[in-house]
């Protein structure tokens, strides 16, 4: 797997470089030490069950599941892909006392016979944080000392 992943990190075509690369800490924390080892620093280490950067919902993973719920929204999602579909229905939600959203958890899924949400739960590491887009690199003609520069 640090094979294939690094392979995918290392990839510079503009069309599949990835500019971050979310792990979830449950199972990835020995991977994100291996690539970090391997000198990629665009990996990151992310706890499900850690605080949200949002006070409305209750921990990580219902941050993640809002923001991409909002992506979802706007229609960006192949309507075909089932098993993307059973994943993210799967799981409930409620409203906590302190008016957080709450994501049900994957034991009490379980309980009710319903499967883990594996490819919804990676889809929504993709919203862990914000990734801006890579700036190109320009020249400007108007910089200092350049000819017909100020």
């Amino acid at each position: 797997m640090i094979t294939q992943l690094s392979a995918v990190l290392a990839e510079r075509d503009p069309k599949k470089r990835v500019t971050m690369m979310f792990i979830d800490s449950a199972f990835g924390a020995p991977i994100v030490e291996r690539l970090h080892v391997l000198g990629f620093k665009n990996v990151v280490e992310v706890n499900f069950g850690g605080r949200s950067p949002d006070i409305h919902q209750s921990n990580q993973r219902a941050y993640m599941w809002q923001q991409l719920k909002e992506w979802l929204s706007k229609g960006n999602i192949d309507p075909r892909d089932e098993k993307l579909e059973i994943d993210l229905t799967g799981p409930g939600y409620h409203i906590s006392k302190s008016n957080q959203l709450v994501i049900e958890a994957k034991a009490e899924m379980q309980k009710r016979n319903v499967p883990s949400p594996d490819d919804a739960d990676a889809l929504a590491l993709t919203f862990a944080r914000p990734v801006a887009p890579e700036r190109k690199k320009t020249t400007d003609a108007w910089t200092r000392g350049t000819v017909g520069g100020w």
